[in-house]
């Protein structure tokens, strides 16, 4: 059995632009509704794990929070690039210090 839960939004104006009606963030239709926007995000995804740059800790989160299809594709960077100082733990993203010691002979 599938249960749809929707909100709707609506404004005093109703009929003057209004905005569209607010579904549950994981519901089929926000997931399609996401997965429609331009894919500037999954580009600059894609730029990072090409060059290996750093898009920022707060872009990565974003994504992870606000799309389930990017969250494969960070994973994947992250696990290429180490250096970015990003890492998926239990879930969820986390910044961590590198240390790299210089050994002297």
């Amino acid at each position: 059995m599938r249960i749809r839960c929707a909100i709707e939004v609506k404004a005093d104006h109703e009929g003057e632009g209004s905005a569209a009606p607010v579904t549950e963030k994981w519901s089929h239709e926000a997931i399609v509704a996401r997965s429609n926007i331009p894919p500037v995000r999954r580009e600059k995804l894609n730029r990072a794990a090409n060059s290996g740059e750093n898009p920022g800790f707060e872009f990565l989160q974003e994504c992870w929070n606000d799309n389930p299809a990017l969250v494969i594709a960070i994973k994947k960077l992250l696990a290429k690039f180490p250096q970015l100082g990003i890492a998926c733990v239990d879930g969820v993203l986390m910044k961590f210090a590198i240390a790299y010691l210089k050994e002297t002979l």
